[in-house]
Protein backbone atom coordinates (compact mmCIF):
# COMPACT_ATOMS: atom_id res chain seq x y z
CA UNK A 1 0.00 0.00 0.00
CA UNK A 2 1.28 3.46 -0.95
CA UNK A 3 1.32 5.68 2.16
CA UNK A 4 0.27 8.61 -0.02
CA UNK A 5 -3.14 6.94 -0.36
CA UNK A 6 -3.59 6.70 3.41
CA UNK A 7 -6.11 9.06 4.99
CA UNK A 8 -4.32 10.00 8.22
CA UNK A 9 -7.63 11.11 9.76
CA UNK A 10 -8.44 7.42 10.14
CA UNK A 11 -5.61 6.80 12.63
CA UNK A 12 -7.16 8.66 15.61
CA UNK A 13 -10.41 6.79 14.90
CA UNK A 14 -8.68 3.41 15.07
CA UNK A 15 -6.87 4.44 18.24
CA UNK A 16 -10.13 5.47 19.95
CA UNK A 17 -11.86 2.26 18.84
CA UNK A 18 -9.01 0.16 20.22
CA UNK A 19 -9.07 1.96 23.56
CA UNK A 20 -12.85 1.99 24.02
CA UNK A 21 -13.93 -1.19 22.18
CA UNK A 22 -17.11 0.67 21.28
CA UNK A 23 -18.17 2.70 18.26
CA UNK A 24 -20.46 4.93 20.32
CA UNK A 25 -17.78 5.66 22.99
CA UNK A 26 -15.13 6.38 20.34
CA UNK A 27 -17.58 8.69 18.53
CA UNK A 28 -18.19 10.70 21.72
CA UNK A 29 -14.45 11.15 22.38
CA UNK A 30 -13.79 12.20 18.78
CA UNK A 31 -16.90 14.41 18.66
CA UNK A 32 -18.10 12.52 15.59
CA UNK A 33 -21.50 11.06 14.83
CA UNK A 34 -21.90 7.32 15.30
CA UNK A 35 -22.63 6.74 11.57
CA UNK A 36 -19.47 8.72 10.62
CA UNK A 37 -17.40 6.61 13.04
CA UNK A 38 -18.90 3.38 11.66
CA UNK A 39 -18.08 4.56 8.13
CA UNK A 40 -14.46 5.28 9.18
CA UNK A 41 -14.22 1.76 10.62
CA UNK A 42 -15.52 0.36 7.32
CA UNK A 43 -12.80 2.27 5.45
CA UNK A 44 -10.14 1.01 7.89
CA UNK A 45 -11.23 -2.59 7.33
CA UNK A 46 -10.96 -2.17 3.57
CA UNK A 47 -7.62 -0.39 3.83
CA UNK A 48 -5.99 -2.94 6.14
CA UNK A 49 -7.70 -6.03 4.76
CA UNK A 50 -8.83 -7.14 8.22
CA UNK A 51 -12.16 -6.97 10.13
CA UNK A 52 -10.25 -5.37 13.07
CA UNK A 53 -13.15 -6.01 15.51
CA UNK A 54 -15.42 -9.05 15.86
CA UNK A 55 -18.43 -9.74 18.01
CA UNK A 56 -18.20 -12.48 20.65
CA UNK A 57 -20.28 -13.55 23.57
CA UNK A 58 -18.43 -10.93 25.62
CA UNK A 59 -19.02 -8.07 23.21
CA UNK A 60 -16.79 -6.54 20.50
CA UNK A 61 -13.10 -7.50 20.71
CA UNK A 62 -10.11 -6.58 18.49
CA UNK A 63 -8.62 -9.10 16.12
CA UNK A 64 -4.98 -10.16 16.50
CA UNK A 65 -4.08 -7.75 13.66
CA UNK A 66 -5.73 -4.86 15.52
CA UNK A 67 -3.97 -5.79 18.76
CA UNK A 68 -0.58 -5.67 17.01
CA UNK A 69 -1.40 -2.17 15.71
CA UNK A 70 -2.45 -0.74 19.08
CA UNK A 71 0.99 0.10 20.55
CA UNK A 72 2.71 1.54 17.43
CA UNK A 73 -0.43 3.56 16.71
CA UNK A 74 -0.36 5.14 20.18
CA UNK A 75 3.34 5.92 19.81
CA UNK A 76 2.85 7.51 16.37
CA UNK A 77 0.01 9.74 17.55
CA UNK A 78 1.95 10.73 20.67
CA UNK A 79 4.95 11.77 18.55
CA UNK A 80 2.71 13.84 16.29
CA UNK A 81 1.11 15.59 19.28
CA UNK A 82 4.37 16.21 21.16
CA UNK A 83 6.89 16.83 18.39
CA UNK A 84 4.83 18.21 15.51
CA UNK A 85 1.71 19.90 16.85
CA UNK A 86 3.26 21.13 20.12
CA UNK A 87 6.28 22.52 18.27
CA UNK A 88 8.75 20.53 20.33
CA UNK A 89 9.13 21.25 24.01
CA UNK A 90 12.30 21.72 26.01
CA UNK A 91 12.84 20.26 29.46
CA UNK A 92 16.07 21.68 30.87
CA UNK A 93 16.69 19.04 33.59
CA UNK A 94 16.62 16.16 31.08
CA UNK A 95 17.83 17.94 27.91
CA UNK A 96 20.91 16.52 26.23
CA UNK A 97 21.12 19.20 23.57
CA UNK A 98 24.49 20.83 22.88
CA UNK A 99 24.36 24.64 22.79
CA UNK A 100 27.01 26.60 20.90
CA UNK A 101 27.62 30.24 21.78
CA UNK A 102 29.81 32.82 20.07
CA UNK A 103 31.54 35.37 22.30
CA UNK A 104 34.41 37.78 21.86
CA UNK A 105 37.54 37.47 23.93
CA UNK A 106 36.00 39.96 26.41
CA UNK A 107 32.83 37.90 26.66
CA UNK A 108 34.81 34.69 27.00
CA UNK A 109 36.68 36.14 29.97
CA UNK A 110 33.83 38.00 31.69
CA UNK A 111 30.55 36.32 30.75
CA UNK A 112 31.34 32.72 29.81
CA UNK A 113 32.11 31.40 33.33
CA UNK A 114 28.73 32.63 34.60
CA UNK A 115 26.91 31.12 31.62
CA UNK A 116 28.61 27.75 32.19
CA UNK A 117 27.73 27.77 35.89
CA UNK A 118 24.09 28.70 35.28
CA UNK A 119 23.54 26.21 32.47
CA UNK A 120 25.22 23.36 34.33
CA UNK A 121 22.94 24.04 37.27
CA UNK A 122 19.71 24.24 35.25
CA UNK A 123 20.46 21.68 32.52
CA UNK A 124 23.15 19.32 33.86
CA UNK A 125 22.92 16.91 30.93
CA UNK A 126 23.19 19.58 28.24
CA UNK A 127 26.48 20.37 26.50
CA UNK A 128 28.16 23.70 25.80
CA UNK A 129 30.56 24.83 23.11
CA UNK A 130 32.29 28.21 22.82
CA UNK A 131 33.22 29.77 19.48
CA UNK A 132 34.99 33.02 18.70
CA UNK A 133 34.19 34.17 15.17
CA UNK A 134 34.97 37.16 13.05
CA UNK A 135 31.80 39.32 13.08
CA UNK A 136 31.52 38.92 9.30
CA UNK A 137 30.99 35.15 9.77
CA UNK A 138 28.42 35.39 12.58
CA UNK A 139 25.24 35.86 10.46
CA UNK A 140 25.84 32.75 8.37
CA UNK A 141 26.74 30.71 11.47
CA UNK A 142 23.50 31.78 13.19
CA UNK A 143 21.41 31.01 10.10
CA UNK A 144 22.91 27.55 9.64
CA UNK A 145 22.59 26.64 13.32
CA UNK A 146 26.36 26.34 13.70
CA UNK A 147 25.95 28.68 16.67
CA UNK A 148 22.78 29.24 18.72
CA UNK A 149 23.56 32.72 20.05
CA UNK A 150 26.13 35.44 19.52
CA UNK A 151 26.66 37.52 22.66
CA UNK A 152 28.66 40.72 22.65
CA UNK A 153 29.03 44.22 21.23
CA UNK A 154 28.62 43.60 17.50
CA UNK A 155 27.26 46.87 16.06
CA UNK A 156 27.75 45.81 12.44
CA UNK A 157 25.54 42.69 12.38
CA UNK A 158 22.78 42.81 9.71
CA UNK A 159 19.07 43.58 9.91
CA UNK A 160 18.04 39.94 9.39
CA UNK A 161 19.01 39.03 12.96
CA UNK A 162 16.97 39.43 16.12
CA UNK A 163 18.72 41.06 19.05
CA UNK A 164 18.13 41.59 22.76
CA UNK A 165 19.92 44.24 24.77
CA UNK A 166 21.53 42.86 27.92
CA UNK A 167 23.53 45.72 29.45
CA UNK A 168 25.52 48.87 28.74
CA UNK A 169 28.89 49.74 30.25
CA UNK A 170 31.26 52.66 29.88
CA UNK A 171 34.86 52.41 28.71
CA UNK A 172 37.62 53.16 31.21
CA UNK A 173 41.40 53.46 31.27
CA UNK A 174 43.25 50.43 32.60
CA UNK A 175 46.58 51.19 34.31
CA UNK A 176 48.83 49.63 36.93
CA UNK A 177 48.10 50.40 40.58
CA UNK A 178 51.05 52.80 40.90
CA UNK A 179 50.22 54.76 37.73
CA UNK A 180 49.68 58.50 38.17
CA UNK A 181 46.24 58.18 36.51
CA UNK A 182 44.99 55.47 38.92
CA UNK A 183 41.68 56.50 40.45
CA UNK A 184 41.71 59.90 38.69
CA UNK A 185 40.54 61.61 35.54
CA UNK A 186 43.54 62.86 33.55
CA UNK A 187 43.30 65.92 31.35
CA UNK A 188 42.81 65.36 27.66
CA UNK A 189 46.43 66.28 26.90
CA UNK A 190 47.74 64.06 29.70
CA UNK A 191 45.66 61.21 28.32
CA UNK A 192 46.93 61.76 24.76
CA UNK A 193 50.56 61.98 25.87
CA UNK A 194 50.50 58.69 27.80
CA UNK A 195 51.90 55.46 26.34
CA UNK A 196 48.84 53.75 24.84
CA UNK A 197 48.29 50.09 24.17
CA UNK A 198 45.50 49.73 21.59
CA UNK A 199 43.36 46.65 20.96
CA UNK A 200 41.77 46.27 17.54
CA UNK A 201 38.22 45.13 18.41
CA UNK A 202 34.88 44.82 16.55
CA UNK A 203 33.51 47.82 18.49
CA UNK A 204 36.02 50.05 16.61
CA UNK A 205 36.50 52.10 19.78
CA UNK A 206 40.10 52.77 18.76
CA UNK A 207 38.89 54.64 15.66
CA UNK A 208 36.28 56.55 17.67
CA UNK A 209 38.92 57.78 20.10
CA UNK A 210 41.20 58.84 17.26
CA UNK A 211 38.36 60.74 15.60
CA UNK A 212 37.41 62.51 18.86
CA UNK A 213 41.00 63.57 19.44
CA UNK A 214 41.49 64.63 15.83
CA UNK A 215 38.45 66.91 16.12
CA UNK A 216 40.39 68.71 18.87
CA UNK A 217 43.60 68.65 16.82
CA UNK A 218 45.21 66.25 19.29
CA UNK A 219 46.87 62.90 18.60
CA UNK A 220 47.69 60.25 21.18
CA UNK A 221 50.87 58.28 21.58
CA UNK A 222 50.18 54.71 20.49
CA UNK A 223 53.19 52.49 21.12
CA UNK A 224 51.64 49.08 20.51
CA UNK A 225 48.61 47.49 18.83
CA UNK A 226 47.32 44.13 20.03
CA UNK A 227 44.72 41.65 18.71
CA UNK A 228 43.21 40.79 22.10
CA UNK A 229 42.33 42.51 25.39
CA UNK A 230 43.60 39.45 27.24
CA UNK A 231 47.17 40.41 26.34
CA UNK A 232 46.95 43.66 28.30
CA UNK A 233 47.40 42.76 32.03
CA UNK A 234 50.95 41.37 31.94
CA UNK A 235 52.09 44.36 29.88
CA UNK A 236 50.33 47.04 31.92
CA UNK A 237 51.63 45.61 35.18
CA UNK A 238 55.21 46.30 34.06
CA UNK A 239 55.06 49.87 32.73
CA UNK A 240 53.39 53.25 32.53
CA UNK A 241 50.99 52.08 29.88
CA UNK A 242 47.33 53.07 29.39
CA UNK A 243 44.67 51.03 27.60
CA UNK A 244 41.03 51.94 27.04
CA UNK A 245 38.92 48.86 27.78
CA UNK A 246 35.26 47.97 28.43
CA UNK A 247 34.26 48.52 32.05
CA UNK A 248 33.25 44.90 32.84
CA UNK A 249 36.59 43.62 31.61
CA UNK A 250 38.46 46.26 33.61
CA UNK A 251 36.53 45.19 36.73
CA UNK A 252 37.57 41.58 36.14
CA UNK A 253 41.22 42.52 35.64
CA UNK A 254 41.30 44.82 38.68
CA UNK A 255 39.71 42.12 40.81
CA UNK A 256 42.76 39.94 40.23
CA UNK A 257 45.06 42.59 41.70
CA UNK A 258 47.94 44.90 40.64
CA UNK A 259 45.77 46.95 38.23
CA UNK A 260 43.55 50.02 38.58
CA UNK A 261 41.22 52.16 36.49
CA UNK A 262 40.99 55.82 35.54
CA UNK A 263 38.31 57.85 33.82
CA UNK A 264 38.55 58.49 30.08
CA UNK A 265 38.59 62.27 29.48
CA UNK A 266 36.35 61.91 26.43
CA UNK A 267 32.65 61.38 25.92
CA UNK A 268 32.50 57.94 24.31
CA UNK A 269 29.43 55.91 23.36
CA UNK A 270 28.87 53.09 25.85
CA UNK A 271 29.52 49.48 25.03
CA UNK A 272 26.12 47.83 24.42
CA UNK A 273 26.16 44.07 24.89
CA UNK A 274 23.36 42.15 23.20
CA UNK A 275 22.51 38.58 22.37
CA UNK A 276 21.73 37.87 18.71
CA UNK A 277 19.91 34.98 17.03
CA UNK A 278 18.43 34.14 13.65
CA UNK A 279 14.73 34.32 12.84
CA UNK A 280 14.79 30.59 11.94
CA UNK A 281 15.23 29.79 15.63
CA UNK A 282 13.08 32.53 17.13
CA UNK A 283 10.39 30.03 18.20
CA UNK A 284 12.74 27.12 18.89
CA UNK A 285 12.01 26.00 22.46
CA UNK A 286 15.64 25.29 23.35
CA UNK A 287 16.90 28.54 21.88
CA UNK A 288 14.15 30.45 23.67
CA UNK A 289 15.12 28.81 26.97
CA UNK A 290 18.80 29.64 26.42
CA UNK A 291 17.99 33.28 25.62
CA UNK A 292 15.92 33.51 28.78
CA UNK A 293 18.79 32.07 30.82
CA UNK A 294 21.28 34.60 29.41
CA UNK A 295 18.86 37.48 29.90
CA UNK A 296 18.31 36.46 33.50
CA UNK A 297 22.05 36.50 34.10
CA UNK A 298 22.99 39.76 32.42
CA UNK A 299 19.82 41.68 31.59
CA UNK A 300 19.11 43.38 34.91
CA UNK A 301 19.60 46.85 33.47
CA UNK A 302 18.01 46.21 30.08
CA UNK A 303 15.72 49.07 29.16
CA UNK A 304 13.00 47.02 27.55
CA UNK A 305 12.40 46.89 23.79
CA UNK A 306 15.11 48.79 21.96
CA UNK A 307 14.24 50.83 18.89
CA UNK A 308 17.39 50.30 16.88
CA UNK A 309 18.32 49.54 13.29
CA UNK A 310 17.76 45.81 13.64
CA UNK A 311 14.94 43.77 15.10
CA UNK A 312 15.19 44.14 18.87
CA UNK A 313 13.42 42.84 21.92
CA UNK A 314 13.82 43.59 25.60
CA UNK A 315 14.43 41.03 28.31
CA UNK A 316 11.28 39.13 29.04
CA UNK A 317 9.84 39.56 25.51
Amino acid sequence: MDIRNLDLNLLPVLDALLRHGSVSSAARELEMSQPATSHALKRLRALLGDPLFVRTGHGVVPTSRAQVLALPLREILARVRDDVLAGGGFSAPSAERVFTLCLSDVGSFVLWPRIVQALRGAAPRAGLRLRTLDPAHIPAALESGEIDLAIGAYPQLPDALFQQRLFAREYVCLVREQHRFAGHRPSLRQFAAAEHLVVTAPSRMHQRIEAALAARKISRRVIMQLPSYLMLPPLIETGEYVAVVPGPLADAFVGRGRLATAAVPLTLPPMIVRQHWHRRYHEDAGNLWLRSLVCGLFGADAAGPQTLARRAVGCGD
